[in-house]
């Protein structure tokens, strides 16, 4: 069983970033997904950029994930 962590999420809607907000989940992935609501994937176009996810521990650069 993994480990659950606290990763920082904010959410691209509308063309605007929300403001980051904490979500428990085993990776940045389940994490950026329990919020948006919805399937996300790691590429993608930059029109199509839904959630950054900052992990705790982790580096500044946040990993994004998209809609399709």
């Amino acid at each position: 069983m993994a480990k659950m962590k606290v990763h920082r999420v904010r959410l691209m809607q509308d063309g605007k970033l929300d403001g980051y907000q904490e979500v428990q989940a085993e990776t940045e992935k389940e994490a950026a997904e329990k919020l948006y609501g919805g399937l996300l994937f790691k590429q993608g176009p930059a029109a199509r950029v839904r959630a950054m996810v900052l992990s705790s521990g982790g580096t500044d650069n946040p990993t994004l994930f998209y809609e399709r």
